[in-house]
């Protein structure tokens, strides 16, 4: 279905960037500007969300040229969800910035990067081609690069320039892997490219040019062993930005795998699910380990990032509904409650003045709320009913049993015990115990709004679990038999 509207969650964050870049000397503007545009963007991509439930797939044609020869915007339900999750923690890390991220960064254009890095990111969700991907990834990517250092901190600055390098590394190799695949295609266009790709007959070429393709998006993911950059480079940035960060960033990098290995390579006599397997347990396991031998509350839930991953990857390799189904699940849950953590972390941080565990204690009985809070988020990455963090493990549970893959579901139970271990840690350290330790900066006040928002929509996901259910096997059923895609993109009249 033709809808020329959905260039909207990339041209209204873009504009607002630059017309923000206008009001260097007013912050009241620039923050209103990003907020209208934030809230905006989100409700629009609720209501897309929904439009794509009931109507299908969402095409637009830039000038009206025909795929595949045009620039092509297309959105499925999995590009949807992605999209109104993204939209709805970025809205939340902007409440939380407003408040915490400091003049000297206001002015030296944190609005306008984050509209950017926005931009960058809903633009991934949205396209329907490899090259335009690939450009969707540099904006996020240049956004990203003056976020991480701005500030100017040494120790900022020398892991954003390993951040830069990284990502460098990751660009070079992208571009690579989208000419060598173009030089047997003569196309970008994923859809043309799932009719094209399996007609191949160089397979050994097209399983060289796939795995290309999961290292540059592995990288991106922090997926095993790409992952060591992370912790030390989402630490050294503001809670704002890291919250950001670790709940939809490394997502754009996992959304990524997922699409290109549903639609242009799939598994068919390949060594590639079981990789994806291993890979995915692998990880699971190094992030666990990582976040318990932390005593640094926000590197300690960097490293969860990674674990995390790990979860989303294994439900992708069982390639079956509900293992993908779940995959998407924990894609949803992880962003909400991965953004919620680190906005209570800083939360605690303004509150305390420091993030090393040792430096603070008893703050249950000096800001409960603040408290609770991380304990209901914690609980639910952990994988606690009646949270949404138990009902994404659940299907990837069945799932693997279903697939007869014992190991990997051993090993995700016993990295969602660690995982609950490692909350409890920070609980015991940070809000149990004597309050008389820990010295009191200033009270977090409506800090918490922001993170007490995402949480209750993890609560929600709980509770309206079958609804999301709904939306994630829907989405699993049409990446797993693509011709819907195929034909909404290729047929796609103006």
């Amino acid at each position: 279905m033709i809808n020329h509207s959905i260039f909207l969650p990339i041209l209204v964050p873009l504009g607002a960037g630059i017309l923000a870049l206008f009001f260097q000397r007013s912050i009241a503007v620039q923050k209103w500007i990003s907020g209208i545009a934030v809230w905006g963007i989100a409700i629009f991509s609720a209501l897309l969300l929904y439009e794509i439930r009931h109507a299908g797939i969402q095409v637009s044609q830039a000038g009206n040229w025909p795929a595949p020869f045009g620039i092509t915007l297309a959105v499925d339900l999995l590009g949807g969800i992605m999209l109104t999750i993204t939209t709805v923690t970025a809205a939340a890390s902007l409440m939380y910035a407003f408040r915490t991220i400091g003049e000297e960064r206001e002015r030296y254009f944190f609005y306008p990067m984050y509209l950017f890095i926005l931009a960058g990111i809903n633009g991934s969700f949205l396209t329907g081609d490899l090259f335009n991907l690939f450009v969707m990834f540099e904006i996020l990517l240049m956004a990203s690069y003056v976020l991480v250092v701005l500030g100017g901190h040494p120790y900022q600055l020398q892991e954003g320039f390993k951040y830069i390098v990284i990502n460098i590394l990751g660009s070079t190799l992208f571009v690579i892997a989208v000419a060598l695949l173009y030089g047997l295609t003569s196309t970008l266009n994923m859809a043309d490219l799932a009719v094209k790709v399996p007609q191949l007959e160089e397979k050994g070429l097209v399983q060289i040019i796939a795995l290309l393709f999961l290292f540059v998006f592995g990288l991106k993911a922090a997926i095993f062993p790409l992952f060591f950059w992370l912790p030390r480079s989402y630490h050294a940035a503001p809670t704002a930005v890291t919250a950001l960060f670790g709940g939809v960033l490394t997502k754009v990098g996992i959304y990524a795998i997922f699409r290109v290995f549903t639609l242009i390579f799939r598994f068919e006599d390949s060594f590639i699910p079981s990789l994806l397997l291993w890979l995915a347990a692998i990880t699971m396991v190094i992030g666990v380990l990582g976040a318990i031998s932390q005593m640094d509350f926000k590197r300690l839930l960097a490293y969860h990032i990674i674990s995390q991953i790990g979860y989303m990857l294994m439900g992708l390799a069982f390639f079956t509904p509900i293992g993908i189904a779940a995959g998407i699940f924990h894609i949803i849950h992880n962003m909400i409650v991965k953004t919620a953590l680190f906005l209570v972390g800083g939360a605690t941080e303004e509150t305390t003045g420091t993030t090393r565990l040792k430096e603070m204690s008893g703050l249950l009985g000096l800001s409960p709320g603040l408290a609770y809070l991380f304990f209901l988020a914690g609980i639910s990455l952990a994988g606690i009913p009646p949270f949404s963090g138990f009902f994404s493990k659940y299907m990837l549970i069945l799932a693997g049993l279903d697939r007869g893959e014992a190991v990997v579901v051993g090993v995700s139970l016993v990295v969602s015990i660690m995982t609950l271990f490692s909350m409890m840690k920070i609980f015991r350290y940070v809000y149990w115990g004597d309050p008389g330790k820990t010295r009191i900066l200033r009270r977090p006040g409506i800090l918490v709004l922001p993170a007490c928002m995402l949480v209750l929509f993890s609560v929600l996901m709980g509770v309206c679990a079958q609804v999301v259910y709904d939306y994630t096997f829907a989405a699993a059923a049409s990446m797993l038999d693509p011709n819907e895609y195929i034909e909404a993109v290729l047929n796609a009249k103006p």
